[in-house]
């Protein structure tokens, strides 16, 4: 994967800096660091107590510089930092950072990061794992979760097949003769296996073990560690094209780890169609390349609606939303709840804006970045003619109120929509490292 030279820059002094206050080893795709990184993260295997030593200096490291820390992930077997960067150019940098603590399906360890940094090699610029241990840490995970060890890994495999020490492991957790009979074995048996070889040998530690990891998930539940972003603003204020640009930009962490929703999370059908199904609504108007079509709405059908979409609001968020962002994953909202807001004729509910951001406040779950995104009324106007000048007018006045809200960052589009990411994306970068600051305390 070709990196940035403020990423090359900074991967360097990282690992230099590694190299001279921890005894760490990358756990497998090293062989280019620090000038080319061939995956999407870099696993490195430490120990608790040395992470936790080492952390205060490398959190001072990161924002030397000019990096920040745009997610964090503290779990039961390995805390992960995302860092990024605006370079110069206006790109963003992403590095994750996957620090390992030991090898472990829900509390049941495999292996210790001690034991893999007891026998690592150094190449001249980075330590990393031996052949032995590069290969055990991702097929005893494999395997313990029902996986099939990756094909790409495959020539990693064939340099232990004959390995005694490899052997012996595979052994004493799974009770299998070879590999070839460990990969035949259903991974709930070898989950078993490995539990019982860790009851005999410490059953206090491995109960404690097990236990550590149902608090970290539960915790990781309630206390998020990815992140929604919702775009709102005028037709022509250039939504769709910053959106595109921003999951381009943060495409080597989360291009695959992101989810997308128009207006919501559409836990329920549209409320026209609902309305029909159920014989209340003869005629339902599918003319959904004219968002504003509908006429206005009287105060009554507006509270209905308003009902309707807080429902799926609420119910949504839980059921789609938050199981999104509960690790390390972003999900983004072209339009969300503050459309509500801005545009009634879009929603058609006619309520008054300041009740409708009240009730927001009160039963919406609200997004951690609320971007509205909008422009002059003459440059909106040349780039479509789906609003007259009124209706733009009207919901830039309402963006106007809101930006003066916490949560909500106005952007002016004017200009190009690379500028607009940059703007946004310092704006999350800066907010994360803030927050994720606070955790590490």
């Amino acid at each position: 994967m070709k990196q940035s030279n403020d990423t090359v820059i900074f991967l360097t002094i990282l690992f230099d800096w590694f190299n001279k206050h921890c005894k760490y080893a990358v756990l497998r795709n090293y062989e280019g660091l620090p000038e080319q990184n061939d995956s999407r993260d870099i696993d490195i295997a430490i120990e608790k107590k040395s992470y936790l030593q080492i952390k205060a200096n490398l959190i001072g490291l990161v924002e030397q510089q000019g990096w920040k820390i745009v997610t964090l992930l503290i779990s039961d077997r390995l805390i992960t930092w995302v860092c990024g960067h605006i370079s110069s150019e206006g790109k963003a940098d992403l590095i994750q950072l996957d620090f390992f603590f030991h090898t472990s399906v829900f509390g049941i360890k495999f292996l210790s990061s001690q034991e893999v940094i007891a026998k690592r090699v150094f190449n001249g610029k980075v330590y990393h794992a031996n052949n032995d241990y590069e290969f055990l840490d991702k097929y005893l995970y494999d395997r313990a979760v029902g996986a099939t060890y990756p094909e790409k890994y495959e020539t990693t495999r064939e340099r232990v097949a004959e390995s005694q020490m490899v052997g012996d492991v595979i052994g004493r957790l799974f009770g299998s003769k070879s590999l070839e009979e460990c990969d035949q074995q259903g991974h709930r048996q070898l989950l078993w296996r490995a539990w019982l070889y860790n009851m005999k040998k410490n059953a206090i530690r491995t109960v404690c073990s097990m236990i550590s990891f149902e608090y970290q998930r539960l915790r990781n539940y309630f206390h998020s560690t990815g992140f929604c972003v919702g775009f709102t603003g005028p037709d022509g204020a250039g939504k769709t094209t910053v959106i595109d640009l921003l999951i381009e930009q943060l495409g080597n962490v989360f291009r695959k780890a992101h989810a997308y929703y128009h207006f919501r999370p559409a836990l329920f059908g549209n409320l026209g169609e609902v309305a029909h199904s159920a014989g209340i609504k003869k005629d339902v108007d599918r003319n959904y390349s004219d968002p504003h079509r509908g006429g206005k709405t009287g105060m009554l059908s507006s509270l209905a609606r308003l009902f309707y979409y807080s429902i799926d609001y609420i119910i949504g968020y839980w059921v789609k939303v938050k199981p999104q962002i509960r690790i390390t994953r972003l999900v983004i909202f072209d339009r969300y709840y503050t459309d509500i807001i801005c545009d009634s004729r879009r929603s058609r509910i006619y309520l008054n804006p300041k009740f409708l951001y009240r009730w927001g406040k009160l039963f919406i779950p609200f997004l951690n970045y609320n971007i509205l995104l909008t422009a002059s009324t003459d440059t909106i106007l040349a780039r479509k003619r789906e609003l007259n000048e009124t209706g733009i007018r009207n919901i830039n006045d309402k963006i106007d109120y809101l930006s003066g809200k916490d949560g909500y960052l106005k952007v002016m589009n004017e200009q190009t929509p690379e500028k607009a990411v940059v703007e946004i994306l310092s704006y999350i970068f800066e907010e994360q490292h803030i927050k994720n600051l606070k955790r590490l305390k």
